[in-house]
């Protein structure tokens, strides 16, 4: 056995305080593997920067994300939502002007009602990506 502790050691000695939990984790992992605390911190920190890079790696990706989804995403659904609400209004105001609902206003907020029923269902089935009820309709779309 060395006389001095730091021969066999390469390194630096550091004193470190840490926080409570970070304890806590450290003596339940030396009970597990047998050994003590400092051993554990030791193997700990000589793992490296290796997880951290790993880590580094995953913000970089998700800033990514965020910057695609910001330039991208955005203005696309922004597009979409305009494009729909400029075709609700369009279809509403044709069908006021057919024969069938100028006088029956009932029976065009009653179709109406039933359309944006259908949609929102279908819309959901898609976002779920659960099989619909009405299959065949589905093939006639080209999905």
């Amino acid at each position: 056995m060395p006389k001095n502790p730091t021969d066999r050691h390469a390194g630096q000695q550091v004193k470190l305080w840490v926080s409570d939990e970070l304890y806590a984790a450290l003596k339940v992992r030396a009970v597990r593997q047998n050994s003590s605390v400092a051993e554990e911190l030791r193997k700990a920190a000589s793992a490296g920067l290796e997880p951290l890079n790993g880590m580094d790696t995953i913000q970089d990706l998700l800033t990514d994300l965020k910057q695609f989804t910001k330039l991208h995403l955005e203005p696309l659904a922004f597009i979409a939502a305009m494009d729909t609400a400029y075709n609700a209004a369009s279809w509403q105001q044709l069908w006021k002007n057919t024969p069938q609902f100028q006088h029956d206003s009932q029976g065009l907020a009653k179709m109406e009602h039933q359309l944006r029923q259908q949609a929102t269902q279908r819309l959901q089935r898609k976002l779920r990506e659960l099989p619909g009820e009405d299959a065949p309709e589905n093939e006639d779309e080209g999905e």
